[in-house]
């Protein structure tokens, strides 16, 4: 008598991949059926050692028993709503791949719209064909700072953490991309850990406000590090304090404070920003909120001591 396993060996790939794409849409209700089965594919692939093309090109074929075994335990482990990129153990990010798992934040796309706005900060620095000092303040994975040296020689950048578990990924990280040279990682509280002057200083903080943390997808608040997501009862709890340290580690003569930000909180952030700097005495201030690609105010960037915009020609 034939049993289901042997009617599933017999089966073409293409088909067991849908049914999987299907399960993980009613378990993941945010998911489309194009996103479930760009991640079944993607499990298979792992499980087969296979790229995604492979997986797509055997579709008419019955997959080998140990290959579906072993995808059947990572489907298994994406159904429990373990995040995808911890179980692929990678994730791309602004053109490269970074290792990610348990104790880092996993990075996102709207993050790729702060390193646009600090590799641009660094390109106009006047000190850009020499050196330019760069903190990133709550590194993670260190996807930001590694990605700011990889694209820009010129620069020395500091990634801070409190968090050792997560500095270890950052370390990993580093090597992988052989950054070690330019590439400093320190432990500690937001900028407390910074010994010289910093020429861009970058931040990407937890900033979701507590009540909305409760809200999150299951995925986020059962393997997510918390304290790399939970803003406090504001949200930007560690965005004011990390202001108040900002003139005590920015260069005096010129530099650029960039934050990432929640939906709503940039007039926030630019107050807090504005009002410490202009204490401190820095000025005038540049003041500049980018947005991300879905039209969200996810970036502001405050400067000073940069040169001023070329004059342009009337009609120009």
């Amino acid at each position: 008598m034939t049993g289901p396993r042997e009617l599933r060996m017999t089966e073409p790939l293409r088909d067991i991949l849908r049914r999987a794409a299907e399960r993980l849409v009613a378990v993941h209700a945010s998911e489309d059926l194009d996103e479930a089965s760009l991640e079944a594919d993607l499990l298979f692939g792992l499980a087969s050692g296979l790229d995604r093309s492979h997986v797509i090109a055997a579709g008419a074929r019955p997959p080998h028993a140990d290959a579906l075994v072993a995808f059947e335990t990572l489907l298994a482990r994406r159904l429990q709503h373990e995040p995808l990129a911890y179980i692929l153990g990678a994730r791309e990010f602004f053109g490269m791949t970074f290792e990610v798992g348990p104790g880092c934040l996993i990075p996102r796309p709207e993050t790729e719209t702060l390193v646009e706005a600090a590799l641009a900060a660094i390109t106009e620095h006047p000190r850009h064909r020499r050196l330019v000092r760069v903190a990133d303040i709550g590194t993670g994975s260190g996807a930001i700072a590694l990605s700011i040296a990889q694209h820009a020689p010129s620069t020395k950048v500091y990634g801070i953490d409190v968090s050792g578990d997560a500095l270890k990924w950052a370390a990993r990280n580093m090597r992988r991309f052989a950054l070690q040279e330019r590439v400093v990682l320190l432990t500690g509280d937001l900028a407390e850990p910074l010994s010289e002057p910093i020429d861009v200083l970058c931040a990407n903080l937890p900033y979701v406000p507590t009540d909305d943390y409760e809200g999150l997808p299951d995925e986020i608040r059962a393997s997510e590090p918390q304290i790399a997501v939970e803003g406090g009862p504001t949200g930007i709890e560690l965005i004011a304090r990390l202001a108040d340290q900002l003139a005590a580690h920015l260069a005096e003569d010129c530099a650029a404070a960039i934050f990432e930000l929640g939906a709503g909180q940039a007039s926030w952030v630019e107050e807090l920003v504005v009002k410490a700097l202009t204490a401190a005495g820095r000025g005038p201030l540049d003041v500049r909120v980018h947005r991300d690609l879905r039209g969200i105010r996810r970036v502001v960037e405050v400067r000073y001591g940069y040169p001023l915009p070329e004059a342009r020609e009337p009609g120009a």
